[in-house]
């Protein structure tokens, strides 16, 4: 309870500081302090505005057509991770100019959306590896080190491959079942979408597979960020919790109270504490 009122008053006193320096910054615009949450419900309002939008006007779109929403949604959604199966598109001077504005934005904000998932997966990889981590007390300091970065970056590494792999069987089968491609054309085509290849080959041209599309595209495209999102390094935090263990000063049960306690902190789920977790917990209490 103490540290949770020391974490209260530190946070707090850094909001201050924050609030001072905008007020000499007033343009200046921290992204470290959007969470998840705030970057799905607006990557949930682009997808939603340009359902709305290339709806109105799918009769200037080309390629297939299964559902007036779904279409607009799968366009949407391939139109900003970049996939380009070239199986739709804008085929008018009105539907190619709004494209172009869709694109640019979806990009941006795809990426940056993208970019804040795979911080919160990596985020959360981070935390479940110093629970499990067990290092020998014969280690020095430099091998502490170098251990600890190997076991890191094996756990990441194993953790994003057997997802990816996971998702690329389920996208074959799928591909292979409902579209009925072969087993080589469904594979080529997962292979196409991760890498984003857009060759322009057969891809997902029925509703319940444009369906599966707009949120299979998504998973991957993220667990794809996330495998590049590594730092490849050991914080400050992870040393001294190794060193800490070594010299017996912390044992297991007490990394899990502080992480409990850390989670019951965390209100928005982003993985990091702000200023507006602690007022939330405030104005509950």
């Amino acid at each position: 309870m103490m540290a949770n009122d020391d974490t209260k008053d530190a946070l707090l006193a850094r909001g201050k500081e924050h609030e001072n320096q905008h007020l000499f910054y007033p343009s200046a615009i921290s992204t470290d302090q959007i969470s998840l949450k705030q970057v799905s419900v607006i990557l949930a309002a682009y997808l939603t505005l340009g359902t709305i939008c290339f709806s109105l006007i799918q009769d200037q779109i080309s390629g297939k057509k299964t559902n007036k929403i779904l279409d607009s949604i799968y366009f949407c959604v391939i139109t900003m991770t970049a996939a380009g199966y070239g199986d739709v598109g804008p085929k008018t001077n009105l539907a190619k100019s709004l494209a172009c504005i869709f694109v640019f934005t979806g990009m941006a904000l795809g990426g940056f959306a993208l970019s804040k998932a795979a911080d919160y997966i990596v985020g959360k990889q981070e935390i479940l590896f110093v629970k499990a981590i067990h290092m020998h007390e014969t280690y020095g300091p430099n091998e502490i080190l170098k251990e600890a970065e190997t076991n890191k970056l094996k756990y990441k590494f194993f953790t994003i491959l057997t997802l990816i792999i996971f998702l690329m069987t389920v996208g074959t089968l799928f591909l292979s079942l409902v579209e009925q491609l072969s087993y080589f054309e469904a594979f080529y085509c997962v292979c196409a979408t991760i890498t984003t290849l857009g060759y322009g080959d057969k891809s997902f041209s029925t509703q319940g597979g444009r369906l599966f599309a707009v949120f299979w595209i998504l998973i991957t495209t993220i667990l794809r960020e996330a495998d590049l999102d590594d730092d490849k390094v050991v914080s400050a935090a992870e040393y001294i919790v190794y060193k800490l263990r070594e010299m017996g000063k912390v044992s297991n049960e007490d990394i899990a109270i502080v992480v409990e306690g850390f989670k019951n902190l965390d209100v928005d789920h982003s993985g990091t504490l702000t200023v507006d977790d602690i007022k939330i917990i405030e104005s509950q209490s």
